[in-house]
């Protein structure tokens, strides 16, 4: 496995690289100061990174600009945002963007882990303090938006409501289905049908809707 990490902090790195060699033992582990020379390493006439790890400031073009370029470019390699930033309009941002997770630098080295597995298995992982109500979202929606959003997600069945609880504590399909004592065919099965209730295409929308509905 080769992960590329772009941080411009050394110690941060140096840390963070032990870390994500818990992933696998033959992990590779590609350094970058800055958005510029993650841009020439993603150029170069080399394999490309099974991920892609970028803090949100740093020297170089913008962070919109490079994840941007990073998804059109290169849209199957996954991204994620680790950041000591926990400004829900940038986590927001991120996650718009095409980020494939955004994890505080404040997490817990279980919870790090625990987020990039989810990513790499094909899921993706938002902080709970993300869901965090601004003092502007009460008034920011239409009443009748909100409620017939609130009745969908109350209208899930109490196992699909243990399956997106589970969603939104970053839990991949497997971790849910041990979790429940289920088979992951039939934690699919649920998935589906949350999205079909709650009108979302993935897990991303899945989740946001059933935290601000709660």
């Amino acid at each position: 496995m080769k992960i590329l990490i772009a941080d411009d902090h050394p110690l941060y790195r140096m840390a963070l690289s032990g870390l994500l060699t818990q992933l696998d033992k033959k992990t590779d582990i590609i350094d970058c100061n800055d958005f510029d020379e993650l841009q020439a390493e993603m150029a170069a006439d080399s394999p490309k990174p099974d991920l892609i790890v970028l803090d949100v400031r740093m020297p170089g073009k913008s962070f919109e600009d490079v994840l941007t370029e990073l998804r059109n470019d290169f849209p199957l390699i996954p991204v994620v945002v680790i950041s000591a930033s926990e400004e829900i309009s940038v986590m927001t941002k991120a996650i718009k963007l095409g980020a494939d997770g955004y994890i505080p630098k404040s997490s817990t080295r279980e919870v790090l882990i625990s987020a990039i597995r989810l990513v790499l298995s094909g899921g993706k992982y938002i902080p709970s303090q993300a869901f965090a109500m601004s003092v502007q979202d009460p008034v920011s929606q239409s009443n009748a938006v909100k409620t017939g959003t609130e009745n969908a997600t109350h209208s899930l069945t109490k196992r699909q409501k243990n399956v997106l609880d589970l969603m939104s504590k970053g839990q991949s399909n497997r971790e849910i289905a041990e979790a429940l004592n289920l088979a992951e065919s039939t934690i699919k099965v649920h998935i589906t049908a949350i999205f079909r209730t709650l009108g979302v295409n993935n897990r991303t929308q899945a989740v946001l809707h059933a935290k601000e509905f709660a």
